[in-house]
């Protein structure tokens, strides 16, 4: 794994976790406060694998590999995961005008689960 890649992603993935708060805090919506949380995971992932860019994997192909290498080795919690499969759900239904507004109980069940998930990132060495 890329140090400086980690480095660099882990502070986005923290900026991202610190921009949810705030939005929250501000009462602004679920869907944008999701978005944040959502991203937060995913920097995440991508500083985890070293990767700078995306390339041509999609989120699906990151959570996978994240199922696979890391949540059923042992390394990172299934709660981790369910959170991340969640978030992609939501963020990810195809159908845009129809896609339901995140619930007060979606964003309680995930702060806590990302906070922790960019927390086990940043004891990474």
């Amino acid at each position: 794994m890329e140090k400086g890649v980690l480095k660099e992603r882990l502070k986005q993935a923290k900026e991202s976790l610190s921009d949810a708060e705030m939005l929250n805090s501000e009462g602004l919506g679920n869907t944008v406060v999701l978005a944040k949380l959502y991203h937060a995971m995913i920097y995440g992932l991508l500083g985890l694998f070293g990767l700078e860019d995306i390339g041509s994997l999609t989120h699906a192909d990151l959570i996978e590999r994240f199922e696979r290498d890391c949540v059923a080795k042992g390394r990172f919690k299934k709660e981790h995961l369910q959170a991340l499969r969640l978030a992609y759900n939501l963020t990810h239904e195809c159908d845009c005008l129809n896609r339901r507004e995140p619930e007060d109980r979606d964003m309680e069940y995930l702060f806590p689960l990302v906070r922790d998930f960019v927390k086990e990132l940043s004891l990474i060495d």
